[in-house]
C-alpha cells in the first residue's frame, strides 16, 4: 500500500510540474512561430454596397413581381371562365394549364435566383480573399461573430468589387 501511495505522489508530482512547465515552454516558442491574424467582414455592408448585388436584387423584385400578376390574372382568368359556366372538364383544363404556366415562371424565376446568388458569392468570396492576402491575414470571419479584436476587412472587400465591377462594365467601342 504503501509502494502504491509512494508512485501515486511521484506520478502527481510530475503531472503538476508538467503543467507548469509546458506553458511556460510553448510562450518561450510563440515568438518564434508564426502568429495568425484573423480578420472581420460586415458582409451586410459589403452585399449593401456591391452595386452587381443591387441590380440582382432589382431584377429578382420584378421577376417576383411578374409572378404575383400572372398569379392574379390566372385567378381572373379561372373566375371568368367559372362565371361563363364552362363544363367541368374545360374547367379543369384551364386551371392545369394555369398551373403549369406559374409552376414553369417560378422554376424560371428560382433559377435565376440561385444563379445569381452563386455569382455574387463567388465574387464577394474572391474580393474577401483578395484583401485577406492584401494584410497577410490567414483567417476571415463574420463581423457579427466576433465580439472584439480583428482586421476589419470590409472597406477593401467594397473597393474589390465595385473595381470589379467598373472593370466587367466598361462600354465597349467599335
Amino acid at each position: 500500500m504503501r509502494y502504491s501511495q509512494n508512485i501515486f505522489a511521484y506520478v502527481s508530482t510530475i503531472a503538476l510540474a508538467s503543467a507548469f512547465a509546458l506553458p511556460a515552454f510553448s510562450q518561450a516558442q510563440a515568438p518564434a512561430a508564426k502568429s495568425q491574424a484573423f480578420g472581420i467582414v460586415d458582409r451586410d455592408k459589403v452585399v449593401t454596397s456591391y452595386p452587381k448585388a443591387q441590380s440582382a436584387a432589382e431584377e429578382l423584385r420584378k421577376s417576383e413581381e411578374k409572378v404575383h400578376k400572372l398569379i392574379e390574372d390566372s385567378n381572373k382568368q379561372y373566375e371568368e371562365a367559372k362565371n361563363a359556366h364552362k363544363p367541368p372538364a374545360e374547367l379543369e383544363g384551364l386551371q392545369k394549364r394555369l398551373q403549369a404556366s406559374i409552376d414553369d415562371e417560378v422554376k424560371r424565376v428560382q433559377a435565376r435566383a440561385q444563379s445569381l446568388e452563386s455569382q455574387l458569392e463567388t465574387d464577394i468570396d474572391a474580393a474577401i480573399k483578395a484583401e485577406a492576402a492584401t494584410h497577410h491575414v490567414d483567417v476571415v470571419m463574420m463581423k457579427q461573430a466576433v465580439l472584439m479584436g480583428g482586421v476589419d476587412l470590409t472597406e477593401g472587400v467594397v473597393k474589390h468589387l465595385n473595381i470589379a465591377t467598373a472593370g466587367s462594365t466598361k462600354p465597349q467601342t467599335k
